[in-house]
């Protein structure tokens, strides 16, 4: 019996797999309570990061995005250089806030566990929050990617409903936050926070359903600030 009983447990604490997420995330949540992965995780979620705010930078049409009355009266060489600093700031912005943002969300759900009663490590959200991260920044390369081939001038997504439902800029920032990988995102957060979290499947639900609400609200917020500016 002792072989089998190791067998279990070498099985139960196999290594998780990011990839895994995509097919597998409950098996894969499960290991990392057990066993939580940062490096190559970190790594490819960088990668992925840079690969979409670079894609973006370098296919985004400025002529369009920069058509605003705000331009009239700038010289061609200022109007370029403006371009320039737009497409340099959408790149190492995307890049740096992309890799901050994975150092310091992971504190949001470790705090989500702690108020919902679980125990948990900052080292176990943050290979959670690496993992949810995979999903999202997929759908910031395909973006990037569609951007770079297309030259599309808009600031949203393609794969949120900014991109199907015509809008002004006020409404098209709140559209833009109903996003296929976003939302597939927070599903799996969901699921993080209960099985490597180790909270209930209600308080797991109820705090990614929080969370998604409060970025619904940043982004209406954002959204009325846009509106506001353009009418200036």
């Amino acid at each position: 019996m002792e072989p089998n009983l190791e067998k279990g447990n070498t099985a139960v604490t196999e290594k998780p797999s990011i990839f895994g997420v995509i097919t597998s995330p409950v098996v894969q949540f499960k290991r990392l309570k057990e066993k939580p992965v940062i490096g190559i995780p970190l790594l490819i979620v960088i990668i992925l990061i840079a690969a979409g705010s670079i894609l973006r930078g370098l296919g985004m049409n400025y002529e369009e995005v920069l058509n605003s009355p705000s331009l009239d009266g700038l010289t061609d060489d200022q109007i370029e250089m403006t371009k320039t600093f737009a497409k340099f700031g959408t790149m190492f912005g995307g890049i740096f806030g992309g890799i901050i943002a994975l150092f310091i969300v992971p504190l949001i759900y470790w705090l989500c566990v702690k108020i919902s009663g679980g125990v948990t490590t900052y080292k176990k959200m943050l290979s959670l929050s690496l993992f949810t991260a995979f999903i999202t920044n997929i759908g910031l390369a395909i973006n990037g990617l569609v951007t770079y081939f297309t030259g599309a001038g808009s600031l949203y997504a393609v794969t949120s409903l900014a991109s199907v439902i015509p809008a002004g800029d006020g409404v098209a920032v709140f559209l833009s936050a109903f996003d296929i990988f976003s939302i597939w995102s927070y599903i799996l957060l969901a699921l993080g926070l209960r099985y490597t979290g180790g909270i209930s499947k209600k308080a797991a639900w109820t705090s990614a359903i929080v969370l998604f609400v409060i970025m619904l609200l940043v982004s209406a917020v954002g959204g009325l600030l846009s509106s506001m500016t353009a009418g200036v």
